[in-house]
């Protein structure tokens, strides 16, 4: 079961699609014009779409995490891409043509969300070192 595992994980042209796919969808939800309907809410104290952000890049980092599975130094580069996606979005967030805002505590939550998802990653997963017996 376990070599089923690191077989799956050492497939990093899938995860390199997920990342792809994830990137492109992160980027449709944060430049979309928000609702103007939508209601202020909360997770236990913290505002909800803080929360958001903290899930998606925590998400995002942990795909990019087995895309660079393999590379030399792909922790950092998870890490890195995860935190250079989050402030260009929340940069071109300043565009009037997008009708949204910068928001620091956005920038805060995404990193906190990148650095929880890469170290979290680093902690349980499966060491593979491209030798599978």
């Amino acid at each position: 079961m376990q070599n089923n595992i690191k077989l799956w994980l050492l497939n990093d042209r899938l995860f390199k699609f997920l990342s792809v796919l994830a990137t492109l969808i992160v980027i449709y939800f944060s430049l979309k014009a928000p609702n103007p309907n939508a209601k202020n809410w909360y997770f236990i104290i913290v505002r909800g779409d803080l929360f958001l952000h903290f899930v998606c890049y925590f998400g995002l980092s942990s795909i990019y995490f087995y895309a660079f599975l393999n590379i030399e130094k792909g922790k950092l580069y998870a890490f890195l891409l995860s935190i250079f996606v989050g402030a260009i979005l929340e940069i071109l967030q300043i565009i009037p043509f997008f009708k949204r805002f910068f928001d620091f505590q956005d920038l805060i939550a995404n990193f906190i969300g990148a650095m929880v998802g890469v170290i979290s990653n680093k902690l349980f997963s499966i060491q593979t070192n491209n030798k599978l017996f």
